[in-house]
C-alpha cells in the first residue's frame, strides 16, 4: 500500500493526541466545519494511531457504518509521522437527506495487534441543517372577517433542525413582535415545528402581516397574509365594493410628482370626503369626484405627491369619510414608487512595487438591486473581492468594490471602467487613468531603485507641456491684438 511523506499528519499531532496517554492508539472522527442542507454530499474523515512503524503490520481494515449499515469509503492508508509511528486514515462520502436527524456514521478500525477494535461514532445532526417551510393561517378565516373582529394569525414554522431561530411579526413591513428561540415540538423524524399566534383587530384598511424566521443565522425567510374586513352593507340590496388605490406601474427619480388615484364606488349618499396626508401633512389640491351611478354614488380622488431623496421612509395616508364618519384609511409606504440614481466614482492607492488597488464606490441608491462590473478595453475584468453593500440611515445603500491591477505592465495609458447598472436604467460609468508615473513614484520604505531619476523624468515631461501650453496661448493673444 502506498504511503505519504512524514508531514502529512505531523500539524494535526497536537490535537489528535490532545488529552491522550502517549503511546496509546486511539481514533478520531471529523466532519465538515458548517451545518449543510438535505441532499449534499459531505465527507468524513477518521483517523487511528499512533502506530509504531517498525512492530505494526500493515494487516488492518476499516469499516465504515451509516446507522447499523456498512457505507462504501475511500481505501484506507497509511500516513507516517516524524516520529517513527504510521496513523490510519480513511474517509467516506455521506449524503445527507431530511431522515439523518436521528442517523450517526460510524468509523471501525480492526488489526490482530488490537485486543478490541477502536471505534468512534458521530451523530449526522451535527453537520446537518434542515430548513424550515413557513405558511399562515387566520381563524376566523379572511371570507367571515367582520370590522373590529379579533383575528387569529398564527405563524406554522414546519419540520426543521436544529432547533434555535428567530421569529419575527411584521404589520405593512414595520416589527411587531419578536421572539428568540421559542418554544418548540419535536417531530417522529426527528426535525422541529412551532407554532406562534398574533391576535389582530379586523379593519377595512387591508393590512398585511409578515412571518419572518431566522434560522440557525441564514438568511431569513417570510410569509405574508392580507387582512381586510368584509365591507358592511349601505342600503337595502346594496353594498359598497373594494377599492382600488393605485400608484405610477413604474418607479421614478426625486424631483418628481407621481400621481395616487383612490376609486370607490356604492356610497348611499354624496357626503363623502377624501384626505390625502404625507408623512401626517396634508397634501394641497387633491382632485376628488362623487358622481351618482344609479342608487348610488362613486368616489375618485387623486392627488400628485413630489418625491425627495428622502422617502425611503415617506408615507402616504389616504383617509376616506362618509356621513362624517371615517369610513377607510390606508397607508402607502413612497419606497415602492423611488428610485435614486447611484453616483459613482473611482479611485486608485498603490499597494506594492506592481500593484495597484483600484476602488468603484457606488453612493446613496434605492432600491438596492446593482450590477458592477469592471472594464478595460471593452473587457471584463472581475473585481478581487465580492461587493459590500452597506444600508444608510437614510434608507439608501452604499456598494464598494475592490480591484487588484498589475500597473507594471508597459504599453500607453490604462484606462479601466467601473460600469454600474441600476434598476434597468441606463449604466452609468466612471473612469480611472492608471498612471505609470505615479505607480513609478511609489517607493516602499527601505526600498532601492531608480524611482527618483523616473520621478525627475515625469517632472520634466510635465514642464515641457506646461511651456508649449503657454508658448501656444501667448501667440494666440499677440494675433487677437494685431487684428
Amino acid at each position: 500500500m502506498a504511503t505519504t511523506p512524514g508531514r502529512a499528519l505531523g500539524s494535526l499531532l497536537p490535537t489528535l493526541l490532545l488529552g491522550l496517554t502517549a503511546g496509546q492508539p486511539f481514533i478520531s472522527l471529523t466532519g465538515p466545519s458548517q451545518r449543510t442542507s438535505p441532499g449534499d454530499s459531505v465527507p468524513f474523515n477518521c483517523t487511528a494511531g499512533p502506530f509504531n512503524s517498525q512492530n505494526f503490520s500493515r494487516d488492518f481494515n476499516v469499516t465504515w457504518l451509516k446507522d447499523s449499515d456498512e457505507h462504501p469509503a475511500s481505501a484506507q492508508r497509511l500516513v507516517p509521522d516524524n516520529g517513527g509511528n504510521d496513523f490510519i486514515t480513511s474517509k467516506a462520502w455521506v449524503t445527507l437527506t431530511r431522515q439523518d436527524v436521528s442517523s450517526e456514521i460510524t468509523c471501525k478500525v480492526t488489526h490482530r495487534a488490537l485486543a478490541d477494535p477502536l471505534k468512534t461514532t458521530m451523530n449526522l445532526s451535527q453537520v446537518l441543517r434542515v430548513v424550515p417551510t413557513l405558511k399562515i393561517t387566520t381563524e376566523p378565516s379572511g371570507t367571515h372577517v367582520h370590522v373590529q373582529d379579533r383575528v387569529n394569525l398564527t405563524c406554522h414554522v414546519l419540520h426543521f433542525y436544529p432547533t434555535h431561530l428567530r421569529l419575527t411579526w411584521m404589520e405593512n413591513r414595520r416589527m411587531i413582535q419578536t421572539l428568540v428561540s421559542p418554544q418548540v415540538t419535536r417531530n417522529p423524524d426527528g426535525t422541529y415545528s412551532l407554532e406562534h399566534t398574533w391576535q389582530a383587530e379586523a379593519t377595512l384598511e387591508e393590512r398585511e402581516f409578515a412571518c419572518w424566521v431566522v434560522h440557525d443565522e441564514q438568511p431569513p425567510l417570510k410569509t405574508n397574509v392580507a387582512l381586510q374586513a368584509r365591507l358592511h352593507r349601505q342600503g337595502k340590496g346594496q353594498s359598497v365594493q373594494p377599492y382600488k388605490l393605485q400608484g405610477p406601474l413604474q418607479r421614478s427619480e426625486p424631483g418628481t410628482r407621481i400621481r395616487l388615484t383612490y376609486t370607490s364606488s356604492g356610497f348611499s349618499t354624496h357626503q363623502v370626503t377624501v384626505t390625502w396626508l404625507k408623512n401626517k401633512h396634508e397634501l394641497p389640491n387633491p382632485q376628488t369626484s362623487v358622481q351618482y351611478s344609479g342608487h348610488t354614488y362613486n368616489v375618485t380622488s387623486s392627488v400628485l405627491v413630489l418625491l425627495t431623496d428622502d422617502d425611503v421612509f415617506s408615507h402616504v395616508v389616504c383617509h376616506v369619510e362618509h356621513k362624517l364618519m371615517r369610513f377607510f384609511q390606508k397607508t402607502i409606504g413612497l419606497d415602492q414608487y423611488l428610485r435614486v440614481p447611484p453616483t459613482v466614482t473611482v479611485s486608485q492607492s498603490s499597494t506594492s512595487s506592481s500593484l495597484v488597488a483600484a476602488t468603484c464606490l457606488v453612493q446613496r441608491f434605492y432600491p438596492q438591486n446593482v450590477h458592477l462590473a469592471w472594464l478595460e478595453d471593452c473587457h471584463t475584468l472581475k473585481g478581487t473581492e465580492q461587493p459590500t453593500l452597506k444600508k444608510n440611515d437614510d434608507g439608501s445603500y452604499t456598494l464598494e468594490n475592490l480591484l487588484l491591477v498589475n500597473a507594471s505592465v508597459q504599453g500607453p495609458e490604462r484606462v479601466l471602467t467601473c460600469m454600474v447598472e441600476h434598476e434597468g436604467q441606463p449604466p452609468k460609468r466612471a473612469n480611472l487613468i492608471l498612471s505609470t508615473a505615479a505607480h513609478t513614484a511609489y517607493k516602499p520604505i527601505g526600498s532601492t531603485g531608480p524611482e527618483m531619476p523616473a520621478l525627475i523624468f515625469v517632472v520634466f515631461l510635465l514642464g515641457l507641456k506646461v511651456l508649449l501650453v503657454m508658448s501656444f496661448t501667448v501667440t494666440y493673444i499677440c494675433r487677437r491684438w494685431n487684428l
